[in-house]
């Protein structure tokens, strides 16, 4: 299993309105099954988001390329 990203308040809130789901944030956040829905969605976009670490082969770091 792997493991979980933590979310915030904030970020939920930000799942809702991009979502435009009908009701408050607040609601939202408080309401225990659109609350688990809105996390896993947070979820995702965080590591949808995340840059992927991608490694170094020989050549770029022999050149100096770390960017």
């Amino acid at each position: 299993m792997t493991k979980r990203l933590p979310v915030s308040d904030l970020e939920i809130a930000r799942e809702h309105r991009l979502g435009r789901y009908s009701g408050s944030a607040a609601d939202a956040i408080t309401n225990p099954a659109m609350r688990i829905c809105l996390t896993n969605l947070a979820e995702m976009r965080k590591k949808r988001e995340q840059p992927a670490d991608q490694p170094l082969d020989g050549k770029c770091r022999a050149a100096g390329d770390s960017e």
